[in-house]
């Protein structure tokens, strides 16, 4: 296990706060270092989380002084007893926040709970059962056969979802989050100082940096995968068709990216960074002349809301969306909303992005405006220790929903 901060009981020591992350190389890793930098001002707080061998996340690895617990065999029985053992001795909060309801997180937190009496939350920010629901039922089953020996599969949520009623609060990012588990909605609010607009002469020099000069942007910062609509975002770009736009990806190039490369009509419009460190990211944000988040419209996409928005808005980029989950609540008064799987809308949204600039540029200061008011970190921070305080100080525990 890598050396933590100190884990010795100061003042504050018995509130001190310990996320558990079900894998130390996720991306999950990012909003989870932007929650506990918010709360280090109240809480001394660790962030705990397994390593299969593949060590801290490359986009944060330099962010935060992680604990790392080696766990190469905590994915099988019977070595998931004793891995997950590694991690519950790794702890050492008196309020635990279990990150995602999978087996090597609530589970362990309960544990915890049990022997020790440490207070337990759940952090939900998407609902990773979805995936399991959506196959046909026969493919359920044989799944289930399949990698029954498997603890950490995803046909394990539904088991791991029934233990959230004993977690003392739930937490969550959505509104289907909140009416399927309970709890209270608290968004990844952001640091409006750190995302903050630069100067038209600085967005020349950046677009110049990256060979970007004259051409228009839609940039997507973090991991791109299916549900995120990226084909249909291309195919609207397509549909535009316009030789100076450009897709740009600043985050991993993973198989979904090389594959959407390898079709001949967006090889021209992709344009892919790879994977960047958060402190870098407002630079790439300051490349977009849109932010465009087209997600689909499946169980998984509903639960979600994208980290990404609050970001975008931040910077007072102008945004698209489509009709999913919150992102009409959320850009209500500054942004556009299209409905989802329309290629036609969507492309008709980003050519009115194009042909007017400074009706945009309005929409991104009216989306700043709001973020700050709203979705800002100090508004995520001032409803969350409010919500902490109440789960350490309560004298029983506060079922689920409560």
């Amino acid at each position: 296990m890598t050396t933590k901060k100190d884990t010795g009981m100061d003042k504050r020591g018995s509130r001190r706060i310990s996320f558990l992350v079900p894998d130390i190389h996720s991306p999950v890793l990012g909003p989870v270092t932007v929650l506990a930098r918010t709360l280090e001002r109240h809480y001394p707080v660790e962030i705990v989380g397994p390593d299969f061998g593949h060590g801290v996340c490359p986009m944060y690895r330099d962010a935060y002084p992680y604990t790392v617990v080696p766990t190469p065999r905590l994915y099988r029985y019977p070595d998931y007893f004793r891995e997950s053992r590694k991690l519950e001795q790794a702890l050492s909060g008196s309020l635990i926040i279990a990150v995602k309801a999978y087996a090597d997180t609530i589970p362990v937190a309960l544990r915890a709970k049990r022997r020790r009496g440490a207070k337990v939350m759940a952090y939900l920010d998407e609902w990773d059962g979805a995936l399991v629901r959506m196959l046909p039922l026969r493919a359920r089953w044989a799944r289930r056969i399949r990698n029954a020996h498997h603890p950490l599969d995803d046909v394990y949520y539904p088991l791991v979802e029934r233990m959230i009623p004993r977690v003392d609060k739930v937490i969550s990012t959505s509104t289907f989050l909140q009416h399927r588990f309970g709890g209270e909605i608290v968004h990844m609010g952001v640091d409006t100082e750190f995302f903050r607009p630069v100067s038209d002469a600085r967005i020349a020099e950046l677009k110049s940096r990256h060979n970007l000069t004259g051409l228009s942007c839609i940039v997507f910062g973090g991991v791109v995968r299916p549900h995120k609509g990226i084909e249909l975002l291309l195919d609207a770009m397509v549909h535009v068709n316009n030789p100076d736009l450009r897709f740009v990806i600043a985050g991993p190039i993973n198989d979904h990216v090389k594959a959407l490369q390898s079709k001949e009509a967006y090889r021209r419009i992709i344009l892919p960074l790879g994977a960047q460190s958060r402190e870098h990211m407002p630079g790439y944000l300051t490349l977009a002349d849109m932010i465009v988040l087209p997600l689909n419209d499946t169980l998984l996409a509903q639960s979600q809301t994208p980290c990404k928005i609050f970001e975008a808005m931040s910077m007072a980029r102008p945004i698209i969306a489509s009709d999913v989950a919150d992102l009409p609540r959320i850009l209500d008064g500054c942004g556009h909303i299209v409905p989802p799987g329309d290629v036609s809308a969507l492309a008709g949204a980003i050519r009115q992005v194009l042909r007017d600039p400074a009706s945009a540029r309005a929409m991104g200061r009216a989306a700043r405006e709001k973020c700050i008011r709203e979705y800002s970190r100090e508004v995520t921070e001032r409803k969350l220790v409010e919500i902490i305080e109440k789960v350490l100080y309560a004298g029983r525990s506060v079922g689920q929903g409560t």
